[in-house]
This record gives structure tokens, sequence and C-alpha cells, in this order.
């Protein structure tokens, strides 16, 4: 492709640009905050640019698709920043606290757990130090919510049992096991 070439493509997406672009963005500022439109609007329009030749004659619903996509890509982008801020900050608490403490403490948990069925272990290692939330955890276990959250909370109020049994083990250990939904 020539200079001229380019630049006759070029002129032509920019026109395409102008007669698409404002159903476009109206979309995407109904879905997301006004200083963050730009940069979206500029990712569709570069998927756009790069995919010029596959584009349909009608092209303002694959550019509306496509902004859909990008606004999924930024709203999980921006749901890993919040949760990785959050571990972030649970980190932090971790390296003010006493660390020969809580040595003792996982220690006491983890003897604690080790008292327990197999099944209590296994639900309760699911929510710990898996993270699963109950729906997860009904999932790999092959039974309903309810019952995922039956089964949790059985084996917490077990746990919490074996730790007040324990003089050295104080049941505020529970919160390392977390509660789930």
């Amino acid at each position: 492709m020539d200079t001229e070439e380019a630049a006759a493509g070029e002129a032509e997406f920019r026109a395409w640009y102008q007669r698409t672009s404002p159903r476009v963005y109206a979309y995407v500022r109904r879905h997301c905050p006004d200083d963050d439109c730009d940069d979206v609007i500029a990712e569709v329009y570069l998927v756009a640019w790069t995919r010029l030749a596959e584009l349909p004659a009608d092209a303002v619903p694959w550019l509306i698709g496509t902004a859909r996509n990008v606004l999924a890509n930024s709203w999980r982008a921006r749901s890993r920043r919040r949760q990785l801020a959050a571990e972030l900050a649970g980190l932090n608490d971790l390296a003010s606290a006493d660390p020969a403490g809580l040595a003792v403490e996982r220690t006491d948990l983890l003897r604690a757990i080790g008292q327990l069925g197999a099944d209590d272990q296994e639900v309760l290692l699911l929510a710990g130090w898996d993270g699963l939330d109950s729906s997860g955890i009904a999932t790999v276990l092959g039974c309903s919510v309810a019952a995922a959250r039956t089964r949790l909370s059985r084996a917490r109020r077990r746990l919490a049992d074996r730790l007040n049994a324990s003089l050295d083990a104080p049941s505020s250990l529970l919160r390392l096991v977390p509660e789930v939904n």
C-alpha cells in the first residue's frame, strides 16, 4: 500500500468514526464513569481498525458489542485491582502482627482441624484455604448450596468446640476460617 492509499484509508476511517462514534459513545457513557469513556472508545476503535476488513456494512451493533466486551474486561480488571488491594491490606496486617503468635495460633488451629473428621476438614479447608464460597463448595462436594452452608456451619461449630476444649487455643482462631455465603 502506498502513501496515498494509506492516507485515503485513514481519511475514510476518520469519516466512518465521525458517523459511528456518537452512538457508541452514548452506549459507553451509560455504562461507565465519564473519565473512562474516552479510553473505552479508543480501545473499541483500535479493535475496529485492526479488523477493518471484517466489519459488517452496518458496524454500529458490532462496535457496541465490542464496547460491551471492553467494558467487561475493564470491570474485571477493576475487580482484580480491588481484590489485590484488599489482599495487600491483609498482608500489611499480617506484617504488623506478632509472627510468633500467629505461628502458634495457626499450629493450634491446624491441630484442632486435624482432630475433626475428614468431611469437616474438607469443607473447612475449601472455605479457609481455597477461599471458596458456598456455591463453590457445593460444586466441589456435589451438593446443594444450602447443604454446603449447613456442612460448613456444623464443621465450624465442631472446630470451635475443639478449640474451646484446648486451654491454649482461644475460639477467636475461628476468624481464620471464613464465613461464606
